[in-house]
């Protein structure tokens, strides 16, 4: 293994909020993971990552420096730090006043989604727990979704920023077969090692979920594995399972998934051929392979599961400090809405499509949308399909409709199951 360090000229990116993640802001310290795992799609070229991604781990040496100067810039104050360098420090009646807790938070998300922050290189260079540090020291919310349990070894800062506003820590779980887990993620903590850190964060108050993510076609969508899982989430407090495909992007991303498919599982190989012989550049596979091969959807069965089990099927939104929470709490119904219909529903794509224009219109919407009269509601930039979602939460402090949809959805996947049994 080499680690490599180097001087990065950014460390931040923003994005748009969705069921995946509720953060707006994603940093990741390193290039490359000692992980290694095979349907890693961080190996596409599209991320214009190095080609020896599992043996060379590059380090962003100067992260901890752009990550304050962006804190700085947003106008944010180590509130927690007892030396600034700044006239708090001489003045320290100026504290209250300096402090940031007023300015619009956001939920950092450490990782980035593309190579774990708690990889095996973590334990060495420790740029994840200075990073935690000055998240604390500035009172800045974080996520993270990892496959490893070194993170316990930062429990002490987590417990620490949750009580002040919110962490969670979440983790990628796909195979419940220690040896089927081992062929996909080699170097990762097993799986039963992570139903137990969650167990241990949740016990300690931290929030935590899984990511069932992706789902093997034959190998990880089985009854079996399903069960396993969601069955072990819910035993150990997961507040949530997050289930997804598998995407195989072509080039080097397809490439080796499909060699460890040959040596391991060749009874699978011609399958997958013709699942993701569509070569579509984000990896998604042809559904109509999917219907002739027998197979289906991992999220139609995960959530039929969850719901019997009362699993989330998404983590609960928080919402940081200076943020409008009524227009935030809408923005989450409204894109839960919007999955439900798009998927378990079959709705109209331009009604989906209207949802989560809306949720994003709300999420950066600089009014408080409750404090708005009918009038003015009404000349907002929103379509009126989703006025009666809105009007309903408004009145009612909690959407109804949200929970009549998720009951429907679970009694239209119930009974596509069933028919699929039928035949």
């Amino acid at each position: 293994m080499i680690i490599e360090e180097y001087d990065a000229k950014s460390l931040v990116r923003t994005a748009r909020t969705s069921l995946f993640s509720w953060a707006e802001v994603y940093l990741n310290p390193y290039q490359g993971c000692e992980h290694d795992c095979v349907y890693c799609d961080g190996k596409a070229e599209s991320y214009f990552m190095h080609d020896d991604f599992g043996q060379r781990i590059r380090v962003k040496k100067n992260a901890p420096e752009l990550l304050e100067l962006y804190f700085k810039k947003q106008g944010f104050f180590p509130v927690n730090r007892e030396k600034t360098s700044t006239l708090v420090d001489y003045f320290p009646n100026l504290r209250e006043s300096a402090d940031s807790s007023k300015k619009k938070k956001f939920v950092l998300f450490i990782g980035g989604g593309v190579c774990d922050v708690y990889q095996p290189a973590e334990k060495e260079v420790k740029m994840t727990r200075n990073l935690l540090q000055i998240a604390y020291d500035y009172k800045i919310p974080v996520f993270f979704l990892t496959k490893n349990t070194l993170i316990l070894r930062d429990l002490d800062l987590l417990k620490k920023i949750n009580e002040e506003s919110y962490a969670c820590a979440c983790f990628t779980i796909t195979l419940a077969d220690e040896k089927k887990q081992k062929i996909f993620e080699p170097n990762a903590s097993s799986s039963q090692e992570r139903f137990e850190a969650i167990e241990k964060l949740r016990d300690e108050g931290i929030h935590s979920g899984i990511y069932f993510y992706p789902t093997l076609p034959f190998i990880g969508d089985t009854v079996e594995n399903m069960n396993s899982i969601y069955k072990t989430g819910k035993a150990v407090g997961a507040e949530f399972i997050y289930c997804w495909g598998l995407t195989l992007k072509p080039g080097r991303n397809k490439k080796q998934f499909m060699k460890a498919l040959q040596d391991h599982f060749p009874e699978y190989y011609p399958k997958y051929k013709e699942l993701y012989g569509n070569e579509d550049k984000y990896g998604n596979l042809d559904s109509t392979k999917l219907d002739e091969l027998g197979l289906i959807w991992p999220e139609i069965k995960g959530y039929k599961l969850g719901y019997e089990l009362r699993i989330d099927y998404t983590s609960k939104r928080y919402v940081p400090e200076g943020r409008i929470e009524t227009n935030l709490m809408i923005a989450e119904v409204l894109h839960r809405l919007a999955y439900l219909k798009s998927f378990f529903i079959k709705s109209s794509k331009y009604e989906t499509r209207q949802l989560n224009l809306a949720a994003n219109f709300l999420n950066t919407f600089s009014k408080d949308i409750s404090l708005m009269s009918e009038e003015e509601r009404e000349k907002l930039d929103l379509d009126k399909v989703i006025t009666p979602y809105i009007d309903e939460y408004l009145q009612e402090k909690k959407s109804k409709s949200l929970r009549l949809l998720e009951k429907e959805a679970y009694m239209s996947v119930s009974k596509f199951l069933e028919l699929k049994e039928i035949k």
